[in-house]
């Protein structure tokens, strides 16, 4: 499905992880899936993407093939006992949605925050998400999902490929506890100006 965005529109884009539409009067550029590296194979890339649901194709050899880096879908895993976002999200593939903010200059991803520093705009909140720690686990990039987080439907498999979890304070040593909370998830916001 082709999405038009309106042209001569200046501002900058932002993933809205977890979604699969804009907040406010950002506009959606396309949608897609999360993907990213294995849980628990080295190499590849480290960021997560948000791949289109229309992928278009050039030069390929398909099977599996030696020597290339691989993308899997990401699975959110968070369990019952997290009460980040009100429900269990246990085995959830994750959508996402590339969102451009109209007028703008600037967008930001705050962790540990919920609302923007003043003259900026909320474009949406949630959690802050990553692989797991675990010295079997291969590391991922920090990403904000949203508090309110849809699923792919029929993603509610437990491949455990990609996976994500809330990220919480690990220890009180070299932050500083007030005002941080070890064990405590973190929530994100992301900002536009």
């Amino acid at each position: 499905m082709d999405i038009a965005c309106p042209t001569g529109i200046n501002g900058p884009t932002y993933i809205r992880w977890g979604r699969t539409d804009c907040a406010g009067d950002a506009v959606l550029v396309y949608k897609g899936a999360v993907a990213g590296k294995h849980y628990s194979l080295g190499g590849s890339g480290a960021n997560m993407l948000c791949l289109p649901n229309d992928p278009e194709w050039n030069h390929y050899a398909d099977g599996g093939n030696g020597l290339t880096g691989k993308i899997y879908g990401v699975e959110m895993d968070v369990l019952n006992n997290h009460q980040d976002f009100g429900t269990s999200k246990l085995n959830k593939d994750l959508p996402c949605a590339v969102c451009k903010t109209p007028g703008k200059s600037s967008v930001l991803m705050i962790p540990g925050k919920k609302t923007c520093y003043g003259g900026w705009s909320k474009e949406f909140s949630g959690y802050l998400v990553a692989q797991a720690s675990e010295a079997s686990r291969s590391p991922t990039e920090y990403i904000c999902v949203d508090e309110n987080m849809e699923s792919v439907p029929g993603g509610d498999a437990d491949d455990n490929e990609g996976v994500v979890y809330p990220v919480e304070i690990g220890s009180c040593k070299t932050l500083s506890c007030p005002p941080y909370v070890e064990g405590r998830e973190l929530t994100c916001v992301v900002c536009s100006q």
